[in-house]
C-alpha cells in the first residue's frame, strides 16, 4: 500500500492538474525536497489517481551511474511504451517523423524505424526536440497523459534540454509533467537549475517543494506501518521523529531495520517493544540501510553490489553472468531482495529486469563500495555487456562506454578508448552535443596518455577531428578553435596548404559567430592565401563564399560581390551542382539588398536548379524563403504568397522546425500587410516562443520587432515598447558603432521598429532622429531595399508632421527615383503620398485629392491593408476643402470598418472625432456589437463559412492546414466582432449575408 501522511495539500493541488488537463489545460510540475522525503510517493499517489481518470502514465527514472547516456530519462519512460504501439500506430503519432525518435532512442531501430543517415539537415537538434515533443502532444491528445519524470538530479544533459522543451509546450495538450530531483544535489546539474529557472521565469513551471514530517504526521505515518493506534505506540514517535527528523524514508527504514534485529515485534495480534527506555536507533539514513543491508545473504550482498555498479534496471541475464552463483543460489538471493523490498521486479527487454525500490539505497551500497572494487565491477559488467550484445556491440556504446570509462583498467584501455569514441561519435549523431564532448574529451585523455608517438596520432586524429565539432555545435567556438589551431599549426609545419586552407575558413567561421568579425577577416584571407598556394579550386571556392557571408552581413557588399563572382567562375568550371547551388543563393541573396532588380529571381532560379539536381532540399527551400521575401520587400503579393506556400511545403518536407520558423517570418510581415493582424500576431507569438526555445538570436529580434508595429497599430504601446527593447538589445543596436562588425538587417530593422514607436507616439523628433541613424547603416552599406522599404516612408512622414517641406519632397524624390530602379510599386506609392500631402500644404489641393487617390489604390493593389487606409483618413480634409463633404465622409465610413476590423484603435478613434466634426454620427465603434460578416478577416470569412454548413473545428482545421485549437481562436474573435454567441447564431448569420 503507498501510505501517504502529510501530503494531502500536495496531492489535491496535483489532482486538481489532473482534472483540468482533462479539459485540455496541461501544465508542469516540479516536486523537490530532500532525499526520502516522500517524492516518489507523491508521484506513485498522482499516477493512481491519473489511471482512475482515464489517463496514460508513463515513468521515466534517472540513475546516477547513466548520466553521460543521451535522452536516458525519456528512453526509460519511452522505449517500453513505444515498443508496444504497432509500426502503424508509430508513424501516425509521429506524422512520419520515426527516424527522429530513433535518433533519440536507439533500441526503436530494430522496430523499423529508418538508418540515421536519412537526417540531413543542420538543424538536427531542433528536430529531434519538435519531432518528440509532437509525438507526446498527439499521444496526450489520443488519450490524456501524465508524465512522470524521476530523479532529475542526476538526468543527462539532453534530457534536461528535452524536458525543458517539452514543458514549454505542455500547456496546449492534456498532459501532466510531474517531474521530481532531490534539492540537495541540485548543485551538481547546472543545466536543471538554468532549466528550472527559465521555466519559472515563464511561468510554465509549479514547484513543490516537500517539507519532512511533524511529530503528528510521524506518529500517524508509523501507526499506518504497524496498523496500530497512537496510544498503543506510546512515545515511541517522540523518539523517532527526534532521531529522523521527520524524514518519511528514515522513518520506514528505521522501523524496517529494528524489525529486524528483533527489536521491534509481532507476539500474536500486537507489537511489542514501543515501551523500551533505551531503544538503540540507527542516527542516519545510511546506518538504518547498514543494518539491513547487513541482515541479508552472502548471495544477496553480492547481488545488490552488481546492481548498484550497473545502475539503472538490471536484467536477470546479466545477474545470470556476473552472480558467480548457481541458479537455485542466485533465485534464492533475488527472493530475498524482493521480499525485504530492496528491488522490485519489472519487464525487460530480454526478460525479468529488477531496480532499487529507492535510489537511496543504490546510492548508498554503491558509495560504500572500495574504488578498487567499483573499478573491478565495472570491468566485469563491460566484459559481460559486450558479450551480451555481441555484433550489436558498438550500437550499444554509449552504454558500455560508461562501465569501460569507470573500470579503468589498463587491459580495458583499447576498448574503452573505441567505445567512447564511438560512444562520442554516436551521441552527436542524435543531437546530444554535451554528452558527445565529454566522451571524447575521455577519449582523448586516454589516447594521449597510452601507446607510442605514431599510434596516438594515429588515434587521437578522429578523435579531435569529432571533438572539434563538438565544441563548435555547442557554440563553444573557442574550444573548437584551440583543437583547429593545433591541427593548423601541424598542417603548417607539414606543408599542407589544403589542410590550413580548411582550418582557416572554419577558424574564421568559428571567429564571427563569436562575434569577431575583423579576426574571422584575418583567418579567411590566409585560408584563401593556402587555397591559392595548394591549387585547391573548391577550397578557394569554399573560402570566398564563407569571406562572402561575412562580408554581406556587416554591409560589405561590393566585397562580397567581388568574392562571390570569382567563387561563380570556379563552381562553373568544376562543373559541382552543390557548389553552384550555394554560390548562387549567395548571389541571390546580395542581389535582394543591392540589385539588380532582376538578379534575385534569376540566381534564385539557377540555384533551384542545381539544388534540384544534387537533390539538396535545403537550398531550394533557401532559394524560394528568399524569393518570398524579396517579393514582400518590392510589394509583390502574389509573388510573395506563391513562393511562401512553396517554402512552407519544403519546410515540412524537411520536417526542420528552424526552416518552419524562418518562413513563419516572411508570412507575419504579409499577413501584417494584407491586414490579416490577428492571425499574424497569432503566428508571431507562437514563432517567438519557438525562436526562444531554439535559441535563434538572428531570428527573434525580427520577429519582435514585425509583431511590435502590428501592436502600435492597434495603440498597445507598452507591448510595442517591451518588444521593441528586446529587438534593439539583442540586435546589438544599442552598441551599434562604424566599425562593421554587427549584422546589418537585425540592426536596421530595430532602428526601424524603434522609429515608428516614437512615430506613433508623435514623437517627431525621436523619430527622425532614429529613422536618419537607421538610414546611415542602410546607405553605409548599400542596402538600399530596407531604404526604400520602411526607412524613407518613415522619415518622409515624420518631416511632414516636423513641417520639414524640404526634407520631405527629398526623401520623396529619393523614393520615385529608387523605386523606378527596383520596380518596387510599395517605395512609388510611399512617394506620390509624399507628395499628395506636400501639394496641399502647398495649395494644389485637388492636386493632392487626386495624388492621395492613386497612392491609396496603388497600396490597396498590393495590399498594404492598414497605409491604404491611413491615406484614405488623410483625404477627408482635403475634399472638405473642395467642397466634397459628402466624398469625405465616404471615405471616412469606408476606412472606419477597415480599422474596426484590424483593432487599429487609434485611427478609428481619429475617423470617428473627424466624422462628428462633419456632424455624422459614426458606426458602432465595438467590433463586437455584430457590425457584420464584413467585418471579418478573410481566414475568418473562410471558417465562418464552414461553420455554417456544419464543420467541427477539428474538420475545419484538417481543411485548412491549421489546428483544431486555432481554429477555436478564431472562432472566439469571430463571435466578438460579429455579436454571435454560437455556432448556431455565428450560421444563422452567414446564411442571412450570403457569405
Amino acid at each position: 500500500m503507498n501510505t501517504l501522511v502529510g501530503r494531502e495539500q500536495e496531492l489535491a493541488i496535483l489532482t486538481g492538474a489532473l482534472d483540468a488537463a482533462r479539459r485540455g489545460g496541461g501544465s508542469v510540475h516540479l516536486v523537490t525536497g530532500e532525499g526520502g522525503v516522500g517524492k516518489t510517493r507523491l508521484t506513485v499517489a498522482v499516477g493512481e489517481r491519473a489511471r482512475e481518470r482515464g489517463f496514460a502514465v508513463v515513468t521515466g527514472r534517472a540513475f546516477p551511474v547513466e548520466t553521460g547516456i543521451p535522452y536516458a530519462l525519456f528512453a526509460d519512460g519511452f522505449v517500453p511504451l513505444m515498443r508496444e504501439l504497432s509500426p502503424a500506430s508509430l508513424q501516425t503519432l509521429s506524422r512520419g517523423a520515426v527516424t527522429e525518435l530513433g535518433l533519440l532512442f536507439p533500441t526503436l531501430k530494430a522496430e523499423g524505424a529508418p538508418p540515421t543517415s536519412s537526417v540531413t539537415t543542420g538543424d538536427l537538434k531542433s528536430r529531434l526536440l519538435d519531432s518528440f515533443a509532437q509525438f507526446l502532444g498527439r499521444l496526450a491528445e489520443r488519450q490524456p497523459l501524465l508524465l512522470v519524470l524521476e530523479n532529475l538530479q542526476w538526468a543527462d544533459p539532453s534530457s534536461i534540454d528535452l524536458f525543458h522543451f517539452v514543458a514549454r509546450r505542455a500547456r496546449a495538450h492534456p498532459m501532466v509533467v510531474l517531474s521530481t530531483y532531490n534539492d540537495t544535489q541540485l548543485e551538481g546539474n547546472r543545466g536543471l537549475r538554468a532549466a528550472e529557472q527559465s521555466l519559472l521565469s515563464l511561468g510554465a513551471l509549479e514547484r513543490h517543494t516537500l517539507l519532512p514530517l511533524d511529530r503528528d504526521e510521524t506518529e500517524a505515518l508509523i501507526c499506518a506501518i504497524a496498523g496500530e493506534s497512537p496510544a498503543a505506540i506510546g512515545d515511541f514517535a517522540d523518539r523517532i521523529h527526534a532521531r529522523t527528523r521527520g524524514n518519511p524514508f528514515f522513518i520506514r527504514e528505521t522501523f524496517q531495520a529494528l524489525v529486524g534485529a528483533g527489536r521491534l515485534r509481532r507476539e500474536g495480534e500486537r507489537w511489542v517493544g514501543w515501551e523500551t527506555e533505551h531503544l538503540a536507533l540507527p542516527d542516519s539514513i545510511r546506518d538504518a540501510l547498514a543494518l539491513r543491508h547487513g541482515l541479508l545473504s552472502a548471495g544477496a550482498k553480492r547481488i545488490v553490489a552488481i546492481a548498484a555498479a550497473v545502475g539503472t534496471h538490471v536484467p536477470h541475464v546479466l545477474l545470470v553472468r556476473l552472480g558467480g552463483l548457481d541458479a537455485p543460489v542466485l533465485l534464492s538471493a533475488i527472493d530475498e531482495l524482493l521480499r525485504e523490498r530492496l528491488f522490485e521486479e519489472t519487464d525487460g527487454a530480454v526478460g525479468p529486469a529488477y531496480l532499487f525500490t529507492h535510489p537511496l539505497l543504490q546510492e548508498m551500497l554503491y558509495s560504500e563500495l572500495s574504488r578498487a572494487r567499483k573499478q573491478l565491477l565495472h570491468a566485469e559488467i563491460a566484459d559481460a555487456l559486450e558479450a551480451q550484445y555481441g555484433v550489436e556491440a558498438m550500437a550499444r556504446a554509449e552504454e558500455l562506454a560508461v562501465h569501460f570509462r569507470r573500470a579503468r583498467a589498463p587491459s580495458h584501455h583499447a576498448r574503452a578508448l573505441r567505445y567512447l569514441t564511438e560512444a562520442g561519435r554516436l551521441a552527436m549523431a542524435r543531437g546530444a552535443n554535451r554528452e558527445a564532448v565529454e566522451s571524447l574529451e575521455a577519449a582523448r585523455e586516454l589516447a594521449e596518455r597510452d601507446g607510442d608517438e605514431a599510434t596516438r596520432d594515429a588515434v587521437l586524429s578522429p578523435v579531435l577531428a569529432l571533438l572539434a565539432r563538438g565544441w563548435n555545435r555547442l557554440g563553444d567556438y573557442a574550444g573548437a578553435s584551440r583543437i583547429w589551431r593545433e591541427g593548423l599549426a601541424a598542417a603548417v609545419e607539414r606543408g599542407d596548404a589544403a589542410r590550413v586552407a580548411t582550418l582557416e575558413r572554419r577558424l574564421g567561421v568559428a571567429a564571427v559567430r563569436s562575434g569577431d568579425v575583423h579576426g574571422a577577416l584575418a583567418h579567411l584571407e590566409r585560408g584563401l592565401a593556402a587555397a591559392s598556394r595548394a591549387a585547391d579550386r573548391h577550397a578557394e571556392a569554399s573560402v570566398r563564399l564563407a569571406r562572402s557571408e561575412v562580408l554581406m552581413d556587416i554591409g560589405r557588399g561590393e566585397e562580397a560581390g567581388a568574392d562571390l563572382r570569382q567563387a561563380l567562375v570556379i563552381a562553373e568550371a568544376l562543373d559541382d551542382p552543390r557548389l553552384l547551388a550555394r554560390v548562387h543563393l549567395a548571389l541571390q541573396s546580395l542581389s535582394v539588398w543591392q540589385g539588380p532588380r532582376d538578379g534575385a529571381q534569376r540566381h534564385g532560379a539557377r540555384a533551384i536548379a542545381f539544388a534540384k539536381a544534387c537533390e539538396d532540399t535545403h537550398s531550394v527551400w533557401a532559394a524560394e524563403w528568399t524569393l518570398a521575401m524579396n517579393a514582400g520587400l518590392t510589394g509583390d503579393a502574389p509573388g510573395t504568397a506563391q513562393h511562401l506556400a512553396e517554402a512552407r511545403r519544403l519546410a515540412e518536407e524537411l520536417r526542420s522546425p528552424l526552416l518552419r520558423l524562418w518562413t513563419a517570418e516572411v508570412r507575419i510581415e504579409y499577413l501584417s500587410g494584407t491586414g490579416e493582424w490577428d492571425e499574424a500576431l497569432a503566428l508571431a507569438d507562437r514563432s517567438i516562443e519557438e525562436a526562444r526555445a531554439f535559441s535563434q538570436r538572428l531570428l527573434l529580434p525580427r520577429l519582435l520587432v514585425w509583431s511590435a508595429l502590428i501592436h502600435l497599430g492597434r495603440g498597445d504601446f507598452t507591448d510595442a515598447k517591451r518588444r521593441i527593447d528586446e529587438a534593439w538589445q539583442l540586435s546589438g543596436a544599442d552598441r551599434a558603432t562604424d566599425d562593421g562588425s554587427l549584422n546589418v538587417h537585425s540592426v536596421v530593422l530595430a532602428h526601424i521598429g524603434l522609429g515608428y514607436y516614437h512615430l506613433y507616439r508623435r514623437e517627431y523628433r525621436q523619430a527622425l532622429e532614429i529613422g536618419e541613424r537607421g538610414l546611415a547603416i542602410a546607405d553605409r552599406t548599400g542596402y538600399s531595399v530596407w531604404a526604400v522599404y520602411r526607412l524613407l516612408p518613415l522619415l518622409a512622414e515624420t518631416c511632414l508632421w516636423l513641417n520639414a517641406w524640404e526634407s520631405a519632397a527629398a526623401y520623396a524624390k529619393r523614393l520615385r527615383a529608387e523605386g523606378e530602379l527596383l520596380g518596387h510599386p510599395l517605395a512609388l506609392a510611399w512617394a506620390n503620398a509624399t507628395d499628395a500631402l506636400l501639394m496641399r500644404f502647398l495649395g494644389d489641393v485637388a492636386g493632392a485629392v487626386r495624388r492621395l487617390r492613386e497612392a491609396a489604390e496603388a497600396l490597396e493593389a498590393i495590399p498594404f491593408t492598414e497605409h491604404a487606409a491611413r491615406l484614405r483618413r488623410k483625404l477627408a480634409e482635403p475634399l472638405v476643402q473642395l467642397g466634397d463633404t459628402p466624398g469625405a465622409i465616404a471615405e471616412l465610413r469606408s476606412v472606419h470598418g477597415v480599422f474596426a476590423r484590424l483593432g487599429a484603435t487609434p485611427a478609428l478613434d481619429e475617423v470617428r472625432e473627424k466624422l462628428r466634426e462633419l456632424g455624422v454620427r459614426p458606426p458602432a465603434k465595438a467590433v463586437s456589437a455584430g457590425i457584420g460578416i464584413g467585418a471579418l478577416t478573410a481566414r475568418e470569412i473562410e471558417i465562418a463559412g464552414l461553420v455554417a454548413v456544419r464543420k467541427s473545428n477539428k474538420e475545419i482545421g484538417a481543411a485548412l492546414g491549421i489546428s483544431a485549437r486555432t481554429v477555436g481562436t478564431h472562432l472566439a474573435n469571430i463571435y466578438q466582432k460579429v455579436g454571435a454567441d454560437s455556432r448556431g447564431a455565428l450560421t444563422d448569420l452567414v446564411r442571412a449575408q450570403e457569405v
